[in-house]
Parts: structure tokens; C-alpha cells; sequence
């Protein structure tokens, strides 16, 4: 994969990531509405900051879906936990290809990312991964 391909779908998995957050956000424990916020804020930025990355790479930039099917239903807070760490793990494969695929500077920033994206999918509860999974 090179860069101009790895970029965009970076940003496709952040959008994603967005709309998830912004859909689990309302469904988790109080105690959890500060984790849900940083992250939905984090996966913000790091969708911006891959948008500029794709575009210095000469990548097409995809549009976001007003809207994305869930892989089930997010009616408690266990299952907002469960989709939380569902999205953060898809990312951390995303990251990885991304930082193959760049240098320098971008490929340590993609890296940080993979390894944010793991840290965060395991505070919610995710299964620890040797190797990324998609």
C-alpha cells in the first residue's frame, strides 16, 4: 500500500471512529463521559491531521457518510464499551499500513497513533492483540 492509498483510509476509519464515538458517547457509564469525550476529540484531530497528510501524498480525500452502520446495537453501556474498543482496534491496523507506507516524521506520528488507538481499545475493554487485526 503506498501512502496515497494508506492516507485516505485513515481518514475513511477516523470518520468512522467519529460518528461511533458520537453514537457511544451517549450510551456510557457517567463515569466513562470524559474517556468517551477525549477520545472522540482525539479521533478528531487525528482525522484532520491524516486529511492533511493525504493530500501533501496526492491521495483522494473520501467523503464522509452522513451516517454509518453500527455492527449492532448500542443501547447500554457495556455495548458502547464493546463498540468503542471494536472501532479503536480497526484503527490500529489502519495506522500500521499508514506507517509502512510513510516516512520520517509522518511514519512515528502514524505509529503513536496504531499504539493510541490499542491503549484506548484496551481501557475499553478490548482483548490485548500481538499484531493488529482488521
Amino acid at each position: 500500500m503506498t501512502a496515497q492509498e494508506a492516507w485516505p483510509a485513515v481518514v475513511a476509519g477516523e470518520d468512522a471512529a467519529v460518528f461511533a464515538y458520537s453514537v457511544a458517547g451517549a450510551r456510557v457509564a457517567t463515569s466513562e463521559l470524559r474517556a468517551a469525550r477525549t477520545g472522540l476529540d482525539a479521533h478528531r484531530a487525528n482525522r484532520d491531521r491524516a486529511a492533511s497528510l493525504a493530500a501533501q501524498a496526492g491521495g483522494t480525500l473520501p467523503t464522509p457518510a452522513t451516517a454509518y452502520e453500527l455492527p449492532f446495537p448500542v443501547r447500554t453501556p457495556g455495548r458502547a464499551r464493546e463498540l468503542l474498543a471494536l472501532v479503536d482496534n480497526r484503527l490500529v491496523a489502519l495506522y500500521a499500513e499508514a506507517a509502512e507506507a510513510a516516512a520520517g516524521p509522518d511514519r512515528r506520528w502514524a505509529a503513536r497513533r496504531a499504539a493510541e488507538c490499542a491503549t484506548r481499545a484496551v481501557s475499553w475493554g478490548a482483548t490485548p492483540q500481538a499484531f493488529p487485526t482488521g
